[in-house]
C-alpha cells in the first residue's frame, strides 16, 4: 500500500519523544478568557459538594434531589437516572481535571457547558431533579 502522506517519514516512525516534550503535550490548553460568572458559580458549587460529599463520584444517585425524583413516574425516573450516570461521569471528570490542574481550561469549559444543557434540557420536562 503506497502512503498518501508525502510528509511521512518512516525513519522517524515510533521514535521516542523527549519527556519534557511530552509532558507539555500532555498540558491541557489553558483558555485566556478564563470562565463567565455562570460557569465559576457552577465549578465551585460542584467542587464543594464534592468535598463535602454530597456529591459521591460513583453513584449517580447522589445527584438526585429525591423530593422530586419520588413524585416521577417510572419512565421519567428512568430518563432522570440515565442522564444522572452521564452527568456524573462528566462531573467526576471535571474534578480530576480541576484537582490535578485548577485552571481554566476549554475542556473543562467544555464540559461545563454540556452538562448545564443536559440538565437545563432534562429539568424543563422533569423538574427540579438534579441537585446541582
Amino acid at each position: 500500500m503506497n502512503n498518501l502522506n508525502p510528509l511521512y517519514d518512516p525513519a522517524t516512525d515510533d521514535a521516542p519523544i523527549d519527556d519534557k516534550v511530552q509532558e507539555r503535550l500532555n498540558e491541557p490548553l489553558a483558555d485566556p478568557t478564563g470562565f463567565d460568572a455562570g460557569d465559576e458559580a457552577f465549578l465551585q458549587e460542584v467542587m464543594d459538594k464534592f468535598r463535602d460529599e454530597t456529591i459521591r463520584p460513583h453513584e449517580p444517585s447522589s445527584l438526585l434531589n429525591e423530593s422530586v425524583y419520588d413524585t416521577l413516574d417510572d419512565a421519567k425516573k428512568g430518563k432522570a437516572d440515565q442522564n444522572a450516570f452521564n452527568i456524573l461521569t462528566s462531573l467526576r471528570n471535571i474534578h480530576e481535571l480541576w484537582e490535578a490542574n485548577p485552571s481554566p481550561t476549554y475542556q473543562i469549559k467544555t464540559e461545563i457547558h454540556r452538562i448545564r444543557f443536559t440538565k437545563e434540557r432534562i429539568e424543563e420536562e422533569l423538574g427540579d431533579v438534579y441537585i446541582i
